[in-house]
């Protein structure tokens, strides 16, 4: 009798302790997400940002932006401003220090976006606009139209 009431207590013991450390996990490893979408957004909310566009629309550019695009809207949303153009550029997305807004389409405003605040994923749009920046040439003095 002995035996049989130490292996049930055993038992019990074992399930005791896995349920205690499964909700233990659990309320610790909660973490605020990463990302979040948005459509209502403003590029002021970054400072000093780079700004990949494919297609770059009517959007407010702040004087401290570094820009780099393919197409645009109107050269004159760019005077003034430190741009260079690529033709290789696929996306649309401005950088921050440590965050991202990536848009689901051309950058405008009430376009569908997503900040992410992933360090991976900032680091590599860096890396990915800075290779850009160094291929990219100077603004053009013609004005380039959408097709």
């Amino acid at each position: 009798m002995d035996i049989i009431s130490l292996i049930i207590g055993f038992a019990i013991g074992v399930v005791v302790v896995g349920l205690a450390l499964e909700i233990g996990i659990k309320k610790t490893s909660h973490l605020p997400p990463a990302s979040k979408h948005t459509k209502s957004w403003n590029i002021s909310e970054i400072t000093n940002p780079r700004i990949m566009a494919e297609y770059l629309s009517d959007v407010e550019l702040p004087k401290d932006s570094k820009i780099i695009v393919k197409k645009y809207k109107s050269k004159e949303m760019l005077e003034g401003l430190d741009v260079k153009e690529h033709s290789g550029i696929r996306g649309n997305y401005i950088l921050g220090e440590d965050r991202a807004l990536i848009l689901a389409g051309p950058i405008k405003n009430n376009e569908l976006g997503f900040w992410t605040v992933e360090k991976e994923i900032v680091q590599k749009l860096n890396q990915d606009f800075n290779e850009m920046w160094a291929e990219g040439s100077r603004m053009e003095q013609e004005e380039k139209k959408e097709p």
